[in-house]
This record gives structure tokens, sequence and C-alpha cells, in this order.
């Protein structure tokens, strides 16, 4: 009988504990109004990247770039991806790469596409220091023939 009385006061305190004591919530600090509201990764290898991808006229047109830190970046590579939406999953129509020795390569390229298909680019930029390297990749937004 004794065990029961101390469960259930035990039980009675916790009861009257939470509901006396609220659960403290954590609250998100707004971004600057001048910055940036992504966040990203810091990168070691990698210092720049970036890309554009334009439809016009019938033909897709993409440029992706990518730089190393200067002190440690020995090669550079980018690939772009040309995507077409398919019924359920994003088929590869044509794909380019270009690696380069040094701090930077970049990769200008254009494609026919079809009119009413929707297309999106997938670029993948890696950063080599030595054999050690960085990956990133961006995949743009989708756009429509």
């Amino acid at each position: 009988m004794f065990v029961k009385q101390k469960s259930f006061i035990a039980a009675l305190c916790l009861t009257v504990c939470l509901v006396t004591f609220p659960a403290t919530q954590a609250m998100a600090a707004a971004p600057d109004e001048g910055g940036s509201d992504l966040i990203m990764p810091l990168m070691e290898y990698i210092y720049d990247a970036d890309y554009d991808f334009v439809i016009s006229n019938g033909n897709a047109t993409m440029y992706a770039i990518v730089r190393g830190h200067s002190a440690k970046a020995t090669r550079c590579g980018v690939t772009v991806e040309l995507q077409e939406k398919g019924l359920i999953f994003w088929n590869t129509v044509e794909s380019w790469t270009s690696t380069e020795y040094g701090r930077s390569a970049e990769i200008d390229a254009s494609y026919a596409v079809t009119a009413g298909k929707s297309y999106r680019m997938v670029t993948t930029v890696t950063v080599w220091s030595g054999t050690s390297s960085e990956t990133q990749t961006m995949t743009s937004g989708v756009l429509e023939a």
C-alpha cells in the first residue's frame, strides 16, 4: 500500500510541475534586412560557384562557373546536366563537363529544346586541393520551353 501511495504522489507532483512550469520555446532570429536569408555551408576549397539558365526561342542556354580558394585550389571541375521532365522522373538529355588545372572552370553551352516541355539544369562543381576535394550540387528552377 505504501508503494502505491509513493507512486501516486510522484505522479501528482509530475503533473503539477508540467502544468505549472510551461516548456520554454526556441525562436529563430530574423535574417538581416540587407542580407540573404539563404544558409550556405562553409566551403573549404570552393570560393564561389554560380550558374545561369535561360530558355528562349527554342534554345536552352546554360552557364556555370566555379572558383577555388587561391591558396588551396589545384584543379576545378564543372558538370552541367540539362534535364527534361518525364512522366515521373527527370531525364538527362545532355551533359557537359569541364575540368581545368588552376583555380577556376566554366561551361557555356546551349541546346535546342522542345516547345511545351519542362526543363531544369543541374550543376555539379568540384574543387580539388591535391588529392582532397569538395563538391557542391545546385539545381535550377524549372523552365518551360
